[in-house]
């Protein structure tokens, strides 16, 4: 049997922050259009562990009076401790350079979509898997000074639970359009029709 390679992930990750809930219609199939053009490329501002939420789910005790046993059954899926640590360049003369620190201030709301498994630069494609968390932004909190170390914040996030971790497909926006539009002249065409057999 062959064992299935592994891959390296460094570089092949994209995250991108989306403000306001009305970004994305239906996070299951997120479009590319909708994810063409993202409020900020937070790749740019996240070192390698900047962002792990924290998705767990509690089992359920599941015992019946007829057997012996107690077995478990899943139960309430949950994110805790939801933050993001941030490359933070606030009075730093970086003018342009501290976007992520901008954008996700306290009250913001939005989806944060990422990628893995791909060259973080490529734009999403149809077919991408991609994780979708809906999310309402915290406080900022600046990293403990610390010896050789870059200047960093830590933004809290609440991430609801409907949000979707590698469950949600890329799809293209413009298919669903366009059948809508067929179907709109082919009914448009079928009356122009009929009213012409009654004349």
């Amino acid at each position: 049997m062959t064992m299935p390679q592994a891959h390296l992930e460094n570089g092949d990750y994209r995250t991108d922050f989306f403000k306001d809930y009305t970004a994305i219609k239906d996070i299951a199939h997120p479009t590319v259009q909708e994810l063409a053009n993202p409020t900020l490329n937070l790749s740019d501002y996240l070192p390698n562990d900047g962002f792990s939420p924290k998705h767990t789910q509690e089992m359920a005790d599941d015992d019946r009076e007829s057997s012996p046993a107690k077995g478990q059954i899943p139960g309430q899926e949950k994110y805790d401790g939801g933050e993001m640590k941030i490359i933070d360049n606030t009075n730093r003369d970086s003018e342009g350079e501290n976007k992520a620190a901008e954008v996700l201030t306290k009250g913001t709301k939005g989806y944060i979509v990422r990628r893995r498994g791909k060259d973080g630069t490529l734009p999403y494609e149809v077919g991408d898997v991609v994780s979708v968390y809906k999310v309402a932004v915290g406080i900022k909190t600046p990293v403990a000074k610390a010896d050789n170390a870059r200047q960093m914040s830590t933004i809290s996030l609440a991430i609801d639970p409907s949000s979707r971790e590698e469950t949600s497909t890329v799809v293209d926006g413009g298919s669903s359009s366009s059948s809508s539009s067929s179907s709109t002249s082919s009914t448009t065409q079928s009356l122009t029709t009929q009213a012409k057999s009654k004349d």
